[in-house]
């Protein structure tokens, strides 16, 4: 069955997160991935993680500071109908490797930059590594208080510029099957959080108590009780969601507290709660969930239609009966580890449906055979090796 990219070629010249996450979703719905990197490798390669982000993809290393290794991969841009490259503002061109150069040699290349804030702007050269670009975008502060953030261990702005560019470039192919021209596509991380985060910020109790209240000096997981993480008998948590008044009113029923529906105490519940009275809320919601366990009260508010959820570990949610069912965790061989667990793929096409083509590559495990498809013999292959070309 045809695959919904087949037939396009995607050169990734992206390290660490970002480009290969977005050239990874790419390559499993049939696009050829062509992983270009540095004779040293990408510097994921030293962590696990690199697995998870590169399957299907086959690797080729070049010096792109040397001559000849620019020129291999001006070649292969040229037979590329897609670019992915999270470098500095700059560094590709250094490469001669950027848009305004490449757009020349193939101008039915869609070239994705994925640098951290953009090429415009006071912050172009600074530094864009997932925290840096996090942390600007406030969602550190909003995780916690005035007093003390609370830093967010997932890469959130590599993982929304990466899904954000995949829906972008296939945006850009369609538009190339109109205009017949390529085009530069601009998805700087702080842009996949504020575009991401912004619609979501202003529900952040933070947020909400700064517009309404003036106050953000509250203790940390307080300020949405009716909305929020609770621990359980057992030690265990889980988080109570609460969005509206329906399910408010229903909650009060289900644990025997219609009380609470008309206690000034609980005034503006579920949502807009502020001090003094969420203090009182908070203690009178924890209390009440150390009741039972969790898989008690998971059991009991399931039934009643109440929104909730165990708060799991990474060593639970893996094996999730859903998560199962919905095939997003599959089983691969990689060359280093052997069977290891990875993602599965996330989107379900009836027609061209997305397919895994293998483990990671090697670093440059292909260099021979993409050399070679580009035309360049043996011995010329042996060359470039002894000028550590490639």
């Amino acid at each position: 069955m045809q695959q919904a990219l087949e037939g396009m070629r995607i050169l990734d010249l992206g390290n660490y997160i970002a480009a290969p996450y977005a050239a990874m979703l790419l390559g499993d719905q049939g696009a050829d991935v062509i992983k270009v990197e540095r004779r040293g490798g990408d510097p994921y390669r030293k962590i696990d993680a690199f697995v998870v982000l590169n399957r299907g993809k086959r690797s080729i290393t070049l010096d792109l500071k040397q001559a000849e290794g620019q020129k291999i991969a001006r070649d292969l841009a040229k037979q590329s109908d897609v670019l992915l490259e999270n470098f500095k503002p700059g560094v590709a061109d250094s490469f001669k490797m950027g848009y305004s150069q490449l757009s020349q040699l193939n101008p039915r290349l869609v070239y994705c930059s994925m640098s951290g804030f953009g090429e415009r702007g006071p912050y172009r050269d600074k530094p864009g590594y997932d925290p840096i670009v996090e942390s600007m975008a406030c969602i550190f502060t909003d995780q916690g208080t005035a007093n003390k953030p609370v830093y967010v261990v997932l890469p959130l702005a590599s993982g929304y510029a990466a899904l954000m560019s995949a829906f972008s470039v296939t945006t850009a192919l369609l538009a190339r099957e109109t205009t017949g021209s390529g085009q530069l596509v601009e998805m700087p991380l702080l842009n996949a959080m504020v575009a991401t985060g912004t619609a979501a910020l202003m529900t952040f109790p933070n947020v909400m108590r700064m517009m309404m209240s003036g106050d953000l000096d509250l203790p940390m997981g307080l300020g949405m009780p009716l909305y929020g993480l609770h621990k359980c008998k057992d030690g265990e948590w889980l988080f109570l969601a609460l969005g509206n008044p329906g399910f408010w009113t229903k909650f009060a029923v289900a644990v025997d507290h219609a009380d609470w529906l008309v206690d000034p105490t609980f005034e503006n519940a579920p949502m807009l709660l502020f001090p003094p009275k969420v203090y009182d809320v908070q203690r009178l919601v924890d209390e009440l969930f150390l009741t039972r366990t969790r898989e008690e009260w998971i059991d009991f508010l399931w039934a009643q239609e109440i929104p909730c959820a165990p708060a799991k570990r990474v060593d639970e949610y893996l094996d999730d009966p859903q998560i199962q069912a919905n095939e997003m965790v599959v089983e691969i061989e990689e060359h280093k580890y052997g069977k290891v667990r990875e993602i599965g793929i996330p989107v379900k096409m009836s027609l061209t449906p997305g397919k895994i083509k293998g483990p990671s590559p090697r670093l440059g495990e292909h260099t021979n055979e993409i050399l070679a498809e580009l035309g360049y013999s043996t011995r010329k292959i042996e060359e470039l090796r002894e000028k550590k070309v490639v």
